[in-house]
């Protein structure tokens, strides 16, 4: 079993071809990135020692690489001002954008399909054999993928009432199981924390762990990590 750590939303910088779009005072905020999210992904890098990890450069405003391509909130609101007054300048930036965001999510994809065993292997002519090859595929996952984030206290007037929220699918047993076992360990290091399942936010909603658990299945187990920004205030 091999372990892989993401940070999306690491980055509030934006490339030269995007700079324009965006008031530097957005950038300082929780709208242009997850603040604290990178401080505590590092750190876990460093201690867990996984076998993939990687992070986001770039804002989400240029592009959200936790939301699939097609999802009309992958790129922010800016765009469409930026259209209005420069549309050559925009469509430049849309396509960096893109290409970005493939190059982001190839890198994942191709960790995660190196890593998993070949069932096409397993000889199709003993149909006993190969559903016990595939049952033990699917009793230990072969990725775990933890994603680490952040969320602002405060949205929209509504406090979000939780310290560090796990996400995962429900349908799910294995990320049920997983999501448990964190929750107790957090628990057990730091017994005041208040750790919710699904919150702020749903785990089956669109990301990258999403869209990994369509393609690669039960081998693959997904959970993101969301940390209250309020510990990160000064």
């Amino acid at each position: 079993m091999k372990l892989m750590l993401t940070c999306e939303h690491a980055s509030n910088k934006l490339p030269a071809v995007f700079k324009k779009a965006v008031p530097a005072e957005v950038l300082k905020t929780h709208r242009a990135y997850d603040i604290g999210a990178l401080a505590v992904f590092r750190k876990l890098v460093k201690f867990a020692k996984p076998e993939f990890f990687c992070e986001g450069k770039f804002s989400r405003l240029f592009v959200d690489l936790n939301r699939t391509i097609t999802n009309k909130s992958a790129f922010s609101e800016y765009y469409e001002a930026f259209e209005a007054s420069d549309k050559s300048a925009a469509e430049k930036a849309k396509a960096q954008a893109t290409a970005y965001w493939q190059e982001y999510r190839a890198a994942i994809e191709k960790f995660v399909a190196s890593s998993l065993p070949a069932l096409s292997n397993v000889e199709v002519s003993s149909p006993k054999r190969t559903a016990s090859k595939t049952r033990a595929a699917k009793s230990e996952p072969e990725i775990i993928h933890l994603g680490i984030h952040s969320f602002t206290p405060v949205l929209n007037g509504k406090v979000r009432n939780t310290d560090i929220g796990i996400l995962y699918d429900p349908a799910r047993p294995q990320e049920r199981a997983y999501a448990n076992v964190i929750k107790a360990e957090i628990k057990r290091l730091y017994p005041a924390m208040k750790v919710r399942f699904n919150y702020p936010y749903k785990g089956s909603s669109d990301g990258l762990t999403t869209t990994l658990r369509k393609k690669f299945g039960p081998q693959y187990v997904g959970i993101e990590i969301e940390i209250n920004q309020r510990f990160f205030q000064r």
